[in-house]
């Protein structure tokens, strides 16, 4: 009896990305391992999103529609109640993936019966920044980055590439999704990955599988652009959050819980607030020792004593 092939549902939440959206898509369905479903949402897009999703013709996709827009977590959540995989991984509808990306990582599942999570290695587009630092492919080090985010013990390694991951379905059954608390915020991915790894085993294939492309206009460039004020703080209160619950067992979350949470936010905005201020100071003193600061000086030092002269009317007297 020949042993039926797992079923992979692939998500691709998808909302104004008229010009990276084919590519994506594309990257998918191409994939050398075919038994995939993919699950394309479109949460309200008012551009032409839409239209270029329905020019593909797939039998293996299923188009989602929102009128509303979720900002992402409320319509993946939705979509994670349906998907019928036995593994589920995600597509960021700006980025693309290699073609043995689905192989590679179901094969790490087959391999390792105890496996919750796998990443891929990735490459990063549109952004300058090309660091030799590796990333966490151990369990050992994802649980380090993770579960000890904000306090890791290891800082140096490259942050891993939340988009790239797959889970089992048991992991979906245990974690169904991302915390509704992130909505309107960034981290949700961090925080879900977290849970994850406290009760199951991780890894990072150590290829680059996926590529990640940087941009201002993307959901989590947008709220770092300062159209978000929580984006200013949202790093010093996911680390609180996740501390509380692993050192202190107190989930932050639960209603419960919520006036704490309510005083933490406050306390994590006060420690964003003083940290951009010392920014600020220590490049405004970079600055004015730098030697370009040092050569205006020397420029505009004639102008600066023309100015005063003619201020204070000091002029030669004339014999």
């Amino acid at each position: 009896m020949v042993k039926k092939e797992p079923l992979v549902s692939v998500i691709i939440p998808c909302y104004n990305v008229s010009a990276y959206v084919s590519r994506a898509i594309q990257s998918i369905i191409n994939q050398t391992y075919t038994n995939i479903e993919v699950w394309i949402i479109d949460d309200a897009s008012t551009d032409d999103t839409l239209d270029k999703i329905k020019l593909f013709k797939d039998a293996r996709i299923n188009l989602v529609l929102f009128k509303q827009n979720t900002q992402k977590i409320g319509a993946v959540n939705d979509v994670l109640k349906k998907v019928k995989g036995d593994f589920i991984c995600f597509q960021d509808s700006d980025d693309w993936s290699a073609p043995k990306r689905i192989e590679k990582q179901l094969q790490q599942f087959l391999n390792i019966q105890e496996l919750g999570i796998c990443f891929t290695g990735y490459n990063r587009s549109g952004d300058k920044s090309d660091s030799p630092l590796p990333i966490s492919l151990s369990n050992e080090d994802l649980r380090d980055e993770f579960i000890y985010f904000g306090n890791k013990r290891n800082n140096h390694f490259h942050a891993t590439c939340c988009p790239s991951m797959m889970i089992s379905k048991a992991v979906l059954i245990d974690f169904s999704g991302y915390d509704t608390y992130f909505i309107g915020r960034v981290g949700e991915d961090i925080h879900w990955i977290y849970k994850i790894l406290k009760k199951y085993q991780g890894i990072t294939v150590n290829e680059h599988l996926y590529n990640y492309t940087v941009r201002k206009d993307s959901l989590t460039g947008n709220q770092f652009m300062g159209n978000n004020p929580r984006a200013a703080y949202a790093w010093e209160l996911l680390a609180k959050i996740i501390q509380k619950d692993i050192y202190e067992g107190i989930d932050l979350l639960s209603e419960s819980n919520s006036e704490l949470l309510s005083s933490i936010e406050l306390e994590s905005c006060e420690e964003a607030l003083i940290k951009t201020i010392l920014q600020k100071n220590k490049i405004i003193v970079m600055y004015k020792s730098s030697l370009s600061m040092l050569i205006g000086k020397s420029i505009l030092a004639p102008f600066h004593f023309i100015i005063y002269i003619i201020k204070n009317k000091i002029f030669v007297k004339k014999y």
